[in-house]
């Protein structure tokens, strides 16, 4: 999983916890959710408070219909490995519900990436040059930008 494309970021979250969600089997939400979320979560389904400093959001309000923010996006990150054979770029991006921005960091020229993923969920086309969708571009890239300020603090 060295790359931001979809067969990579995309992992199902498969919640079983018996006796506490039997009424809810086999729901199925499709938000945006991340590793990080499961121990919110699991602190969450046993009633025990959330660290304010803890990374992550409970999905449980989510899951047992309660109405709650859900994540909008987020940022991903792979550290590339640069070997011969074998070269693999440091890429950055952002991923909304709808939009997926890709920036690889390490090469000459920078080169980017945007899909629109509810149209293109295979990510075969290429948007980031297409100036019918330079004000999307422009947001992504803000809000790119946004989160890299923040993780750099």
């Amino acid at each position: 999983k060295w790359l931001l494309y979809e067969e990579s970021i995309r992992v199902p979250i498969i919640i079983h916890a018996p006796g506490v969600l039997d009424t809810l089997r086999g729901k199925k939400l499709d938000n945006l959710a991340l590793n990080i979320d499961v121990a919110p979560t699991i602190l969450d389904m046993a009633g025990i408070p959330i660290p304010a400093d803890m990374d992550g959001m409970s999905l449980y309000p989510q899951v047992t219909g309660q109405h709650s923010p859900s994540r909008t996006d987020f940022f991903m990150e792979h550290v590339g490995v640069i070997d011969v054979e074998t070269p693999i770029p440091d890429s950055r991006g952002v991923r909304t519900e709808e939009w997926k921005y890709i920036r690889y960091v390490n090469v000459k020229p920078e080169v980017e990436e945007m899909y629109h993923i509810k149209v293109d969920p295979w990510e075969s086309h290429n948007l980031a040059d297409d100036v019918n969708y330079s004000d999307i571009k422009r947001q992504l890239r803000e809000r790119y930008d946004t989160y890299l300020r923040t993780l750099q603090k």
